[in-house]
């Protein structure tokens, strides 16, 4: 599986995720979908609603998100510090980037200004990540470690690895030159 595909699948999974937001505005007619909210939603008031519902409310301006951004450095700079300090991959959620995207396309809804130092730290952490995972594709070792990769990582470690082999074993190059050299990967 594409790890692009991976990802709009557990993306789409998060929709349904209950997240805090803080009414800005009353609002009527918001128990139609949560029965557990109250008609009408008086300003100030918080709760937890779907993601998918959080964003059309924020849009609208009835309401901001709570603590959102926090929780998105919290979980990022934790992810980070993890990693760094070892050598090997940290386990990761399985939706651990698709939460991430969706907290990032909150930020950027809200225009808040913390978004591009997020997205830097996201790189460098995608970078620490994929030269570990680029690391152990271009080895011989078993692959008892893709149970701490996320989704997205195991397609691309899958499609970096098949790759790679294809490269190394040298079958573009032995149909050209006739050289017939079988190389460690396989086997």
């Amino acid at each position: 599986m594409d790890y692009r595909v991976a990802h709009r699948f557990l993306s789409s999974v998060q929709e349904d995720k209950l997240i805090p937001v803080k009414f800005t505005k009353t609002c009527y007619g918001l128990s139609e979908f949560m029965h557990s909210l109250p008609e009408p939603v008086d300003q100030d008031f918080e709760a937890l609603v779907p993601r998918w519902l959080a964003r059309r409310l924020v849009a609208k301006g009835y309401a901001v998100y709570s603590a959102t951004q926090v929780a998105l450095k919290a979980k990022l700079s934790t992810a980070i510090y993890r990693e760094e300090q070892s050598n090997a991959l940290q386990k990761l959620d399985e939706s651990f980037y698709a939460e991430l995207g969706a907290t990032i396309e909150e930020l950027s809804d809200a225009e808040d200004p913390s978004l591009s130092a997020v997205q830097s730290k996201l790189q460098d952490y995608l970078r620490m990540r994929a030269k570990k995972i680029r690391r152990l594709a271009e080895t011989k070792q078993h692959v008892d470690f893709l149970d701490s990769l996320a989704l997205e990582e195991r397609c691309w470690f899958a499609d970096y690895r098949r790759l790679f082999q294809e490269w190394v074993d040298g079958g573009w190059f032995t149909e050209q030159s006739g050289f017939g050299a079988r190389l460690w990967l396989k086997g």
